[in-house]
């Protein structure tokens, strides 16, 4: 008795073009995951996956189905944003989906505010910008010493006073994520600084004799006072001490080298004033006579006046 057997074998068929469709159109970033699956199911066909070399996925967060038709993402950043593309292959044909891109949404990060400045002159104006990376865009509003402003993301303000020092806080809001950051800025507009005056206890004095303290008097409180001699800053020998609070400049013994002009400066992170020279005349060396042989020309208040011998 013979067995017959028949086949019937069927060619494969021409695969359509594939597309992508996702679980989520909007995963909220580092809450959700998303399923990427390759449409439509077709028997005998190989499932490939590639995604733009721009984004930054970590291996650890995916995971291909069995027939690598679905891709897991998860853990959804904004790095995962692709595009992705789905190939499909079988003996006969190939296809190759459209690129498809996630929406994922982020933030805000904490905001950045512009410019940097945080000291200002009495009369200008103070313009400050917000900025947080977030998608959607997120939306602003201020608080300046607490106190509500506009909803706006430039916060702009003319001819300041003193009276706009303080905290000036931007709030960031993302109506995606639900999601607030804030930034607090600290502003400080820095009163007018009056010319300081400069005192020297003697303005003629002898090597190796006198001692002299220079004191510089302000009526500003909260700035730094610096020294200046002829023209450039001040440089500290071992015979110089300064106060704490810099305003005395004590020079003992004095040297011939230590002729010459001075000048305090008084200055907030904005402001510098300067006051008006002195001048410092060292006479030096004596003769069997007993008279000077040598003595620094001396310019006081702008006058020039020389020793003779």
């Amino acid at each position: 008795m013979t067995t017959i057997l028949q086949f019937h074998i069927e060619d494969p068929a021409e695969l359509p073009k594939p597309n992508i469709t996702s679980n989520n159109s909007d995963p909220v970033e580092n809450v959700d995951s998303v399923l990427l699956t390759c449409e439509p199911q077709t028997q005998n066909t190989s499932y490939l996956w590639s995604v733009s070399s721009k984004s930054r996925l970590a291996s650890t967060r995916l995971e291909l189905s069995l027939d690598n038709r679905t891709l897991t993402i998860h853990g959804v950043t904004r790095d995962d944003t692709g595009p992705y593309v789905c190939a499909t292959r079988n003996p006969v044909s190939d296809g190759r989906s459209d690129p498809f891109t996630l929406n994922v949404l982020y933030g805000p990060d904490a905001p950045t505010i512009s410019p940097s400045d945080s000291y200002y002159h009495p009369g200008a104006n103070l313009s400050l910008s917000c900025h947080a990376a977030s998608n959607p865009p997120a939306q602003y509003s201020w608080l300046i010493n607490g106190r509500p402003q506009p909803y706006t993301q430039e916060l702009f303000i003319p001819n300041i006073t003193a009276n706009d020092s303080g905290s000036y806080t931007c709030l960031a809001s993302n109506s995606g994520t639900r999601l607030n950051k804030t930034t607090v800025k600290t502003v400080t507009v820095s009163e007018a600084v009056s010319k300081p005056s400069l005192h020297a206890s003697k303005t003629t004095v002898t090597e190796d004799k006198d001692s002299v303290v220079l004191t510089c008097s302000t009526t500003n409180t909260g700035i730094s006072i610096h020294w200046f001699f002829n023209g450039q800053s001040l440089k500290l020998t071992e015979r110089m001490t300064l106060s704490q609070d810099n305003s005395t400049l004590t020079i003992c013994p004095v040297k011939k080298e230590d002729a010459g002009k001075y000048q305090c400066e008084v200055s907030n992170p904005v402001i510098s004033r300067k006051s008006d020279p002195v001048w410092l005349d060292v006479s030096y060396g004596r003769s069997t006579t007993g008279l000077p042989v040598g003595s620094i020309i001396v310019i006081a208040i702008g006058v020039l006046v020389g020793l003779a011998l």
